[in-house]
Parts: structure tokens; sequence; C-alpha cells
């Protein structure tokens, strides 16, 4: 039962490895690799789709991914980032126990997704929390995994220009007096703090205007 962190988990784990001899030592240890999501390889073959099945309401074995089920469990960002892999595959008209393990696959690795990061910050307005996204799509797949250093605050911007990229989505920097729209920023991203002492955050300078741009901001951030 310590598997259990659902209702009524246990039990359909339990069911779900019947035909591999039940919840043993040996299948135990196979359900920790199926953990690892070995990518493209089931440990236990179809034991995603018994589980969702079982466990789930936003999963059916003919239809595949029910659209509210899943945002209602996982939330709408999540759901748009696994979209592609949460459809039928063209050519199918079932899902089936591949389809269900990519599709599971992908929610289930979407916590440190920088759309999630995104929906869990605070004092964003619904324009702001789109313009990162919209900034994230223009940004190779690749280098997503760094978005998570942006809450530490590197010296050194972890994606290139992106920060630049959502303040000018925002229209917070006015391009010809050259000063930042700090009410709007603080209406917007809330930053900086009302109280806090910003007045030489202007004087950052990096090598070139992204960087310029990130080490205004954070400072702007950091202010207390």
């Amino acid at each position: 039962d310590a598997l259990a962190v659902l209702d009524h988990e246990a039990e359909a784990i339990n069911k779900c490895v019947q035909n591999y001899g039940g919840l043993t030592p040996e299948t135990a240890e196979r359900l920790e690799r199926f953990k690892e999501w070995s990518e493209g390889y089931e440990e236990i073959p179809c034991f995603t789709q018994c589980y969702l099945r079982e466990v789930f309401n936003f999963y059916d074995n003919i239809t595949g991914f029910d659209k509210m089920g899943v945002v209602q469990v996982f939330g709408g960002p999540v759901y748009e980032a696994c979209e592609k892999k949460l459809q039928i595959p063209l050519g199918s008209s079932d899902s089936s126990c591949s389809h269900a393990y990519v599709g599971f696959h992908c929610l289930t690795r979407m916590e440190d997704h920088p759309f999630m990061l995104i929906e869990t910050m605070t004092n964003l307005t619904f324009a702001a929390r789109n313009a990162m996204k919209d900034c994230l799509q223009e940004v190779d797949l690749s280098e997503w995994s760094r978005f998570k250093a942006f809450a530490s605050f590197p010296a050194i911007e972890p994606i290139p220009c992106f920060t630049r990229c959502f303040l000018d989505k925002l229209g917070l920097f006015n391009q010809k007096t050259r000063r930042w729209l700090l009410p709007g920023m603080q209406q917007k991203l809330g930053v900086p703090a009302k109280g806090s002492r910003y007045g030489l955050c202007h004087r950052h300078r990096g090598p070139n205007i992204c960087s310029t741009y990130y080490k205004q901001f954070t400072c702007f951030v950091l202010a207390n």
C-alpha cells in the first residue's frame, strides 16, 4: 500500500499486474523501474492502460484521453504541452497500450515543465503568463530544461534573450525614452515591490542588450 497515493490505487496496481503474477517482490521491482519511464519501452506491457482505466476518469481504452478530464487533474497548460501525444495517432481509430503509455508519460513528467512553473508564479497577470509562454515557443525545445534555473537568478541568463522577449511583449520598456514603465511592471509582474530600493537598477549593464535587460530586471525583482 506504500505505492498508493490515490484512492484505490493499491487495488488498481494489484489488479493490473495480475497477468504478471500479482504484486510480488519481482513485479514491485519492475514497477520501480517503470517509474523511470524508459522512452518507448513499457516495463510491464499494457500496465499504463490498465492503471489509467482503473484509477482515473479521463481515459478510455477506445476513445483515449478526455481533454476536460485531463485538464481537471493536471491543468490546462499541461494538456496543451502534451496535446499531440494525447491524441489518438493518425491512422488509428482506437487508443492502444503504447498510446496510453506515451500520453501518460508526458503528463507525469510535466511537473517541472516551464508552462507549469509559469502557472505557479505569483503576482503575474494572465497577459504576463501568456507572454512568457509565447516567448518559450520561440526557443528551441532543448533549452526549455534551463527555465527552472531562473528561480535562482544566476548571473548569466539561463535562456538568452528570454527576459527581453517577454518584457517587450508586455511593452514595459519605452524604446524612445529608454526608461522602464515601472507602474506597468508592478501591475503585470508584481515587481519591483512597493517601497523597495530599486533606484540604481537602471544602471546595471551587460555585454549586450539582452543581458542588460536581464540584469536590470533581476535587480527589480530582488530589490527590497
